[in-house]
């Protein structure tokens, strides 16, 4: 009986904290990707680091649904010979994540190095990514 109710109250949090979960993305505030335009919107870009930004996001998206999840941001960083703890990579993505999906858009991505050029990332991950990136 007792082995019984743990599992129910396992089940239970399981179930609340995912109901949680989808209340808190149905209330944040979300922008549009579909009107995303990244050379007006990171005008202080060229249009050729644009370019070579969208070309490392890409060869990092593997599953190609247009984000970086966790999982390949820290492909990624292993990649880029800054392997991280999973704590940091959660501090990473915490700092750009804007609309709290988990989950690294394109333009979250250019964020990173928009933040790095005016030296407001918190994260040395974070630095250490833009860097390595920036210089390719």
């Amino acid at each position: 009986m007792l082995l019984v109710f743990r599992l129910f109250r396992k089940s239970l949090f399981i179930f609340l904290k995912h109901l949680h979960y989808l209340i808190k993305m149905s209330e944040s505030p979300r922008r549009s990707l579909e009107n995303f335009n990244p050379y007006t919107e990171f005008k202080e870009f060229t249009r050729q680091q644009i370019k070579n930004f969208r070309e490392t996001f890409d060869l990092y998206d593997t599953t190609r649904d247009g984000f970086i999840d966790s999982m390949e941001l820290e492909v990624m960083m292993v990649k880029l010979d800054a392997p991280q703890t999973y704590l940091a990579l959660k501090a990473m993505m915490k700092e750009v994540d804007e609309d709290m999906d988990t989950r690294i858009s394109f333009r979250e991505f250019l964020l990173i190095f928009r933040k790095a050029a005016s030296g407001e990332l918190q994260v040395d991950g974070l630095k250490v990514l833009a860097d390595k990136v920036g210089s390719l």
